[in-house]
């Protein structure tokens, strides 16, 4: 019976004794086995999986729309009433919806006379089409986006009349319609996004007004000023717009005949960026947007040509000359000083040309860097700060500062929302974005307080909307 009993617990010893070992991961009955000293290991804890929904590997977008408007004069806040008196008298302004203006609005000039700048743009992009492989590698289509951008600059100068010296102003303003073909590969660490675009421009031109403002002393001691006012104004256009002044249809019909001449107005850039993982929380980049191809830019031949200038020299003016009389003894009129004290063209008509060569044109330029950083480690919150600089012809100032700060909050790639407060393309632009992802269908929505003037962006000096649907699985 004892013999039993032995033979019976050793049999549960050798049965328990594997259960009472340390556990041993790495084990390897070829190695030197799994009792020889090992080095201390964490436990490892699997990975609580979170739902997030998976990018698209096919995505057709359709009818993205952007449109948007800004000044430094005039905004919302000098016109309608605050938001809080219209909520505590609600009732009334139900009854008398005037209640909502200001009665008289309530106008800084001085806002003007710093200068006055306003902007306009719009995008459509009525077809784009992309691949995604697994967030590996992926390509696309963009098929006839237009682009159109236009600004109208005075200097605080021109409209103070205070001294200067060749102020340049005047309208800037661009239409492009593009094709693009946008790839991404990942090459080591770095993920690279590269897309080779081919454009043409519609319309054209830059702002060529300069205004000039000196003090004259002539040796008979008389003081004076100058005033200067010179323009060489050309806009460009794909196809000769003469005679649409009388009949619009001459532009269609000159479209048609000059198709197959469209190719040779033909301009190539590429857009690059160039991502990269510095951190577990932070990964940096560069965005470098519309590099020109050498020896590619594209070229307009028809044009509207302005060109004249208009001056006033007051130390040519006598008092005597404003109260005096002409040799028949009649009064003498304010146009019997022209071409003494003050010049100014017979008539503005254009003259219509074209330029044999072409005008080179190159599409407005960026290059910024950015990071994007994840506090807490996840896609939750991701905070994206940028800086860089943009030349674009289309301003009197062709350079400028880009940059800003974006926060945006991800769940689980279902609802993304976006705040920024940015400075691009030459205006503080407030932004605040929503994206609802379902996997199948995707809707954008996004609406921007915008202004040059950092305040003025604040009381509704500008206002930018953009639409988007995008389909796929």
């Amino acid at each position: 019976m004892r013999k039993r009993l032995k033979a019976r617990l050793f049999l549960l010893a050798f049965l328990l004794a594997p259960v009472c070992l340390p556990a041993q991961d790495d084990f390897n009955s070829f190695a030197e086995g799994i009792f020889e000293p090992q080095e201390p290991q964490e436990l490892e804890i699997p990975e609580r999986k979170i739902f997030r929904f998976k990018n698209r590997m096919v995505e057709l977008s359709i009818a993205n729309i952007n449109f948007d408007f800004s000044n430094d004069f005039i905004a919302a806040s000098d016109l309608l009433r605050n938001p809080f008196y219209m909520l505590r008298n609600i009732k009334d302004i139900i009854e008398e919806p005037v209640l909502i203006w200001h009665d008289p609005p309530v106008i800084n000039l001085d806002h003007f006379f710093d200068g006055f700048q306003f902007g306009f743009g719009a995008s459509i992009k009525p077809f784009s089409f992309n691949f995604n492989w697994k967030d590996e590698w992926g390509f696309g289509l963009d098929i006839a986006h237009i682009d159109v951008t236009g600004n109208l600059s005075l200097s605080g100068n021109l409209v103070t009349i205070s001294e200067a010296k060749e102020d340049k102003f005047g309208v800037g303003a661009a239409v492009f319609v593009e094709a693009g073909v946008p790839v991404f590969f990942h090459y080591g660490d770095f993920k690279i996004k590269l897309r080779p675009a081919a454009y043409v421009p519609v319309v054209y031109t830059e702002p060529k007004i300069t205004y000039s403002f000196t003090n004259v002393v002539k040796e008979e001691g008389i003081e004076g000023t100058r005033f200067d006012l010179k323009y060489d104004m050309k806009v460009y256009s794909l196809v000769s717009v003469e005679g649409a002044d009388e009949d619009i249809g001459v532009v269609t019909q000159n479209l048609l005949d000059t198709l197959r001449d469209i190719p040779n107005s033909l301009g190539y850039d590429f857009r690059l960026n160039v991502e990269y993982p510095w951190r577990y929380d932070i990964d940096i980049g560069v965005d470098v947007v519309n590099i020109p191809v050498p020896f590619a830019a594209a070229r307009l031949n028809h044009y509207i040509h302005l060109e004249g200038s208009a001056w006033a020299d007051l130390s040519e003016l006598d008092i005597v000359d404003l109260i005096g009389k002409d040799e028949e003894g009649n009064a003498k009129k304010f146009e019997d000083l022209r071409g003494k004290v003050f010049d100014y063209p017979d008539n503005f008509a254009p003259e219509y040309k074209i330029d044999i060569d072409g005008k080179k044109i190159y599409r407005p330029f960026a290059m910024v860097f950015y990071a994007h950083y994840r506090p807490y480690e996840t896609q939750f919150l991701t905070l994206i700060p940028s800086f860089g600089f943009s030349i674009n012809y289309l301003y009197p100032r062709i350079g400028a500062v880009e940059g800003g700060l974006s926060a945006r909050f991800d769940t689980a790639n279902i609802f993304i929302t976006t705040l920024g407060i940015n400075y691009n393309d030459r205006k503080w632009i407030n932004s605040l974005d929503f994206v609802l992802n379902l996997r199948a269908f995707e809707f954008d929505l996004g609406i921007s307080f915008q202004s040059q003037n950092f305040a003025r962006s604040w009381q509704g000096a500008g206002l930018g909307v953009n639409l988007g649907l995008k389909f796929g699985y």
